[in-house]
């Protein structure tokens, strides 16, 4: 029954090899175009809508403050007494008219305080911008590494369909040699048809990895199918913790978490001179119709505190202070806690990644070649290949899973220290 069924075995065979080129061509895009990791960086910076608003309000902070610094404008008053009477005060003939300028005079340096709290809010808005701009390059950054991840696992998924590929061929061959079954032809095949969606699959990985890149500076339609880079780790020492922890201390984030705690301190400021009562100075003319004369009218007036002191709004202030105060010493602990965390774990990772290298690869990759050698001399089963063939490719996984956690940890942790790439300024 097998020798009737074999030439009908070898015709489907061929008949699959053949239509593999076309399975794995519908899925290969046009002539790449690529984009460097530079160039991401510059387009997310320069094209993105919240970097182009954070300077508009900052300018428009700016306007506050200096509006904060007016001076209170000056009141005209006019005032007529005595008129539309009787007898000698009928009509007009014994009004008297008043024309006089009020000026309230700000007490307890209130300009002074309001100024420096709308400043201190310019500030805080300057220092967002660099926060908005440090949290988009490192959204950009995290997104063209998911592309390089993406596209190394279609090169790993490349050499492992050939690599089915060829030991697909070399069990064909032995079962025309009649030195194997058709069920170890049947499984080489299986193994390479699904080698061939692996690689499918990985290359709409890659796609939906591109499409999210290009959306980091808002590019619905991607100008380019891959990036230029590497995921290498690189040999060189991790900077000094203790520079990393001094420029955390600097960190945009926390720049702003000061200059909010600024903010409210100035506020606290305004609150309490707002308590002195503010001092009214009139002065005018006054004239009299009933003997044609002039006189000057002065006049001074100020608030009595009987009823609102605004010795709650002091309080509140203070207390909004207290605790955006407790919240900067808190973020900054958190900061240092995470960016130590990060350091230590790309040690690890670095030497995790040295062992795959040097050791867990090659021998996974001898292992492979010697049981390849020893199924076509019929001396281990394709189970063994298999599994060997397996172990590679779990190897390889691991390089390349391991040089992500890398790669997303060094930017975190370069995020942490509030370093800026060059390409973000």
């Amino acid at each position: 029954m097998i020798s009737n069924s074999f030439p009908l075995r070898v015709i489907l065979f061929l008949f699959s090899l053949s239509l593999l080129p076309f399975l794995l061509s519908a899925a290969e895009p046009a002539p790449s175009r690529s984009i460097t990791v530079e160039e991401c960086l510059a387009r997310a910076v320069s094209q993105r809508p919240e970097l182009k608003a954070a300077p508009i309000k900052t300018e428009a902070a700016r306007h506050r403050a200096k509006q904060a610094g007016h001076y209170l404008n000056p009141k005209f008053q006019t005032e007529v007494e005595d008129f539309s009477g009787d007898k000698d005060q009928r009509d007009f003939k014994a009004a008297q008219t008043t024309l006089s300028f009020v000026q309230e005079l700000e007490l307890g340096q209130k300009r002074k305080h309001r100024v420096a709290a709308a400043e201190a809010e310019t500030a805080a808005s300057k220092a967002e911008e660099a926060v908005q701009r440090m949290e988009i390059v490192f959204e950009t950054r995290q997104a063209a590494c998911a592309v390089l991840v993406a596209q190394e696992k279609i090169h790993l998924a490349e050499e492992l369909l050939t690599i089915t590929r060829e030991i697909e061929a070399t069990i064909f061959a032995k079962e025309q040699a009649g030195k194997v079954t058709a069920l170890e032809t049947e499984r080489a095949h299986t193994e390479t048809v699904r080698a061939a969606l692996e690689l499918q699959e990985r290359q709409a990985e890659q796609r939906e990895a591109v499409h999210e890149l290009a959306l980091c500076w808002g590019e619905t339609e991607p100008t380019f199918d891959l990036v230029a880079g590497s995921l290498d780790i690189p040999v060189q020492e991790l900077p000094a913790l203790d520079g990393l922890l001094s420029k955390a201390a600097n960190h945009p984030a926390l720049q702003v978490a000061n200059s909010e705690l600024q903010v409210l301190e100035a506020h606290v400021k305004v609150e309490n001179a707002a308590r002195i009562p503010n001092l009214e100075v009139a002065a005018g003319v006054r004239r009299f119709e009933d003997s044609d004369g002039y006189a000057v009218v002065a006049g001074i007036g100020i608030e009595l505190p009987l009823f609102n002191t605004n010795r709650d709004a002091v309080k509140a202030a203070q207390s909004d202070a207290e605790v955006a105060r407790l919240k900067t010493l808190a973020a900054r602990i958190k900061n240092e806690g995470a960016l130590r965390r990060l350091y230590a774990r790309l040690k690890a990772l670095a030497e995790k990644d040295a062992a795959l290298r040097t050791t867990v690869l090659p021998s996974a990759s001898r292992a492979l070649a010697l049981i390849r050698e020893a199924h076509e001399q019929g001396k281990a089963n394709y189970l063994d290949v298999l599994e060997a063939r397996r172990e590679v490719a779990a190897a390889r996984l691991g390089l390349i899973e391991t040089a992500k956690e890398y790669h997303t940890c060094r930017m975190a942790l370069e995020e942490r220290a509030g370093i800026v790439t060059p390409e973000s300024k």
